[in-house]
């Protein structure tokens, strides 16, 4: 198509330059703010187009070189091409135009970006498909907003030693003449899982109706570092969700453990973890001391009881509420773990349905939610406002879902602060974390604490 010449105006949230054409926004991949460049219109659809940088014809002072070579190719990790420090403030722009759009939020009111600790190596587990191809299996991403894959062996995000284990479970599964999954058969590997934490790894090989047999599993369990080793059988050809409802525990301990602030957790295959632990601890630890000591604290969406833990010093009481039934077990074990499961409990189910029967019985003096990315739903937001707890701290992994929910709390509420945290650096992810106090009460104050991601 067409090439032409564009001055780049700003950053997209997809880490993407933007500049216009006879007033239609150009998404430009690979292009920087004030860069110019020579484009190639690759979609035109109407409203926007989509193009990619031919060249750079006059670079930003920001820009350097990515240390992966397959980050043009792949597109994980789009922001990899400009400087860390540039990086931050970007981040911080898009939550501001974000927050001002779907809830009319003053900007001046974002703090700095936290910034993560381990820009590169940070993140603790993949899950990464698997395709056989000219005799060999491997595993491998799917480049940005494609089907295509792109096969990588060292990925610099990943925490070191995940892909150094990844390729030696490879290897052993090569040796004994595994697939990929095959739907007309259901057999074969369709995913690798792998997650880790202070070199000990669980292994989750999701596969169709097969049988890995024990020589496959002794060896496996044999490389240094795998403790835990499971299989999810997945014969969906709907293929949405990366585990089946069955998991069968081959070898290894059942849970992987982990540590923070003094506090042991232990989790299953399916039990929902913050990628990025460093910034994880900082964000829990900025979280707790936002927090004032109260009677009833609930945490939605609660996973495998990280936080609620970590808060049980500053309350009477804790609920954690949880979809998931295996990440509740988790988390009520993880209480006894740490000798409070008088004091904190779990249960499963609706977050919006639980919380509005526990209102019923009492008090909730503070909230704490951590949504999936579509947010909280009407109900959820209707049984916060009818409970009226005094705090209430929010942690997204979507900016836009966050504006919207605050746009609906802001009746009631106030922000007090905004406070951004860089969890996954390199990528224009973004999530977001917030603490509110009702604004019907002598002290009016929020707190929004927001994890970019």
């Amino acid at each position: 198509m067409l090439k032409q010449k564009m001055r780049i105006i700003k950053i997209g949230i997809n880490g993407e330059g933007i500049g216009y054409v006879n007033k239609i926004p150009v998404f430009v991949k690979g292009a920087l703010v004030d860069e110019l460049v020579e484009i190639e219109i690759l979609e035109n659809f109407g409203s926007y187009m989509k193009a990619k940088t031919v060249r750079v014809i006059e670079k930003s002072p920001f820009r350097v070189k990515p240390r992966c070579s397959l980050s043009e190719k792949c597109g994980g990790c789009s922001m990899m091409i400009c400087d860390y420090k540039k990086q931050l403030e970007y981040k911080k722009e898009l939550l501001r135009e974000t927050l001002k759009k779907y809830a009319n939020i003053d900007g001046s009111i974002i703090e700095d970006v936290v910034p993560n600790p381990t820009p590169f190596n940070y993140r603790n587990q993949c899950k990464l498909p698997v395709k056989w191809l000219k005799g060999t299996l491997y595993s491998c991403m799917y480049e940005a907003n494609s089907s295509c894959l792109v096969y990588m062996d060292d990925c610099q995000v990943h925490e070191k030693g995940l892909d150094k284990t990844r390729m030696a479970i490879m290897k052993v599964l090569n040796k004994y003449g595994f697939r990929d999954y095959n739907d007309q058969i259901e057999r074969g590997i369709r995913t690798i899982v792998l997650r880790g934490f202070d070199g000990k790894y669980q292994c989750t090989l999701v596969t169709g109706k097969m049988k890995i047999e024990e020589e496959v599993i002794e060896e496996i369990m044999n490389i240094e570092g795998v403790k835990s080793l499971y299989q999810s059988v997945n014969i969906s050809k709907r293929n949405i969700e990366t585990f089946g409802k069955e998991f069968i525990h081959l070898g290894g301990t059942k849970t992987l453990e982990l540590k923070i602030d003094g506090i042991v957790l232990r989790l299953s295959p399916a039990s929902f973890f913050q990628l990025n632990l460093e910034q994880a601890k900082n964000l829990y630890k900025t979280a707790i001391s936002l927090l004032e000591p109260c009677g009833t604290l609930v945490e939605a969406y609660s996973g495998i009881g990280a936080i609620s833990l970590l808060a049980k010093d500053k309350t009477e009481n804790v609920i954690g509420i949880e979809f998931v039934r295996d990440a509740v077990k988790n988390a009520n074990n993880n209480a006894r773990l740490n000798h409070c499961e008088d004091k904190v409990k779990f249960i499963s189910g609706d977050a919006g349905e639980e919380m509005k029967y526990i209102a019923k019985k009492g008090d909730i003096d503070a909230l704490i939610v951590d949504p999936p990315r579509a947010g909280l739903d009407e109900a959820m937001i209707e049984n916060i406002l009818r409970a009226r707890p005094k705090q209430v701290i929010y942690i997204s992994c979507n900016p836009a879902t966050l504006g919207r929910n605050l746009n609906d709390l802001l009746d009631r509420y106030d922000i007090k602060r905004i406070i951004p945290f860089d969890m996954f650096s390199q990528t224009p992810l973004q999530e977001a974390k917030k603490l509110e106090k009702e604004s019907l009460l002598p002290v009016h104050q929020a707190i929004l604490d927001v994890l970019t991601s």
